[in-house]
C-alpha cells in the first residue's frame, strides 16, 4: 500500500472558515471563529494516520510574483485584525499537534504545497491536498488528490473535469483567460468559466487559443484580441511553481509525539471543548458549580458588552459539514449566539 503525504493549505482554511463560521470569541473577548474551523479540519485529517503531512501558510510580503508583476494582488484589503490575531494560536496549536509547519520567506503556500507534490510523487508517494483554492487543481494527476473538509468535496482528475470543463493540465490557461480579480490577475474582459472552458476544449492550449484568435467573433473576440500581449504573463501569474529550493525535503515532513501540555492549555484557552476532551475525556464535563459555569464562546461584538452568554437552547452536536452549515444558518439570523466546542 502506497504511502501519502496530506499537505495542508493553512492559509486557505484560515481565510475561509474567517469568512463562513460567525465571528464567535472565547470569554476573555479573544476572536475564535476562523481557529475554530481550522482545528476541527486538523483533527478530522489526523484522523486518517497517514505517513506524512504538513501545514503550509503563506509568509506575508511580497514573493516573486510582484517582481513579476507590481501590481499583483495589489486591490486586496488589509487582513482584518480579528483575523490576524488569529494566526499565532492557529500555529501554536499546529505545532503542538507535532504537525510540520512550513512557511518559505519570498513564496506562496501553493508554491510551497506544489513543490511538495511533486517531489512526493518521485518518492512513490500519494498525495492529499487539503484546500478550497481551485489554483491548486492543475496539481491533479493519478497520485495527487484535492479534498476540502469544509465542503466534503474530493477531486481526482476526473473531477476536475467534471467541475471546470478542462483537464488538471490545463488549469493555469484556464485561470489565465479568466483572470482573477481577487489576485489582480488580467484576463480577456468578459470572459468567465464557460467560455474559457469552451475555448480549451476546442482548441487546447492557451496559446492555441491565441493563435486563432482572429476566427474567433463577437465582442469577445475583440476582448481576445486585445488581451494577446498581457495573456502569457497572467499565465505566468496563476501557474504554481514546482521546482522552488525548499527548506525542507518531503522525507522530513512526519509528525512528531503531540505536546499533551500545550494542547490543553490552548484548547482551554480558546474553549475548544471537543478537542480538549480527545486529551482528557472529563474535561468536556459541565462542571456541577453554578458559580463557575462553562464558558462557551460568542459573537465578538458580545464578547465585549458581556463577560458570558448563556444559552436556553440544548446543546447541537455538528457531526457532518450539512449540520454545520444549517447551524451557520442559524447563526447569521440570530443577534447572538452560545457555541459549545
Amino acid at each position: 500500500m502506497p504511502k501519502r503525504l496530506i499537505l495542508i493549505d493553512g492559509s486557505a482554511y484560515l481565510f475561509r472558515a474567517f469568512h463562513a463560521l460567525p465571528p464567535l470569541a472565547n470569554i476573555h473577548g479573544e476572536p475564535t471563529g476562523a481557529l475554530f474551523g481550522v482545528v476541527n479540519m486538523l483533527r478530522s485529517h489526523l484522523a486518517q494516520k497517514s505517513e506524512y503531512i504538513a501545514f503550509v501558510m503563506d509568509p506575508g510580503g511580497k514573493n516573486f510574483r510582484h517582481e513579476m508583476y507590481p501590481e499583483y494582488k495589489a486591490n486586496r484589503p488589509p487582513m482584518p485584525d480579528e483575523l490576524r490575531a488569529q494566526i499565532e494560536p492557529m500555529l501554536a496549536i499546529v505545532r503542538a499537534l507535532g504537525i510540520p509547519v512550513l512557511r518559505e520567506p519570498g513564496v506562496e503556500a501553493d508554491d510551497v504545497i506544489g513543490t511538495l507534490a511533486r517531489q512526493a510523487e518521485a518518492h512513490d508517494l500519494l498525495v492529499t491536498i487539503s484546500t478550497g483554492d481551485k489554483d491548486l487543481a492543475q496539481l491533479v494527476d493519478a497520485r495527487v488528490e484535492l479534498v476540502n473538509t469544509m465542503t466534503g468535496s474530493r477531486l481526482d482528475e476526473q473531477g476536475v473535469m467534471a467541475k471546470f470543463g478542462v483537464r488538471p493540465d490545463q488549469i493555469a490557461d484556464f485561470l489565465a483567460l479568466m483572470g482573477d480579480k481577487v489576485d489582480n490577475i488580467p484576463g480577456v474582459d468578459k470572459c468567465g468559466e464557460k467560455t474559457a472552458a469552451k475555448w480549451l476544449q476546442q482548441y487546447g492550449t492557451m496559446d492555441a487559443v491565441m493563435a486563432h484568435a482572429g476566427e474567433i467573433s463577437g465582442k469577445i473576440g475583440e476582448n481576445l484580441r486585445a488581451a494577446l500581449p498581457r495573456l502569457p504573463l497572467s499565465r505566468d501569474l496563476t501557474r504554481v511553481r514546482c521546482d522552488l529550493p525548499l527548506s525542507r525535503p518531503v522525507e522530513s515532513l512526519t509528525r512528531s509525539a503531540p505536546d499533551a501540555d500545550a494542547l490543553r492549555d490552548l484548547y482551554s484557552r480558546y474553549e475548544f471543548r471537543a478537542a480538549l476532551k480527545e486529551i482528557d475525556p472529563a474535561a468536556g464535563a459541565p462542571t456541577a458549580s453554578p458559580a463557575a459555569p462553562s464558558a462557551a464562546p460568542i459573537p465578538c461584538s458580545e464578547a465585549r458588552r458581556a463577560s458570558r452568554v448563556r444559552s436556553a437552547r440544548p446543546v447541537r452536536m455538528c457531526t457532518d459539514p450539512g449540520t454545520l452549515a444549517a447551524l451557520v444558518g442559524t447563526f447569521a439570523r440570530g443577534t447572538a449566539v452560545c457555541v459549545r466546542h
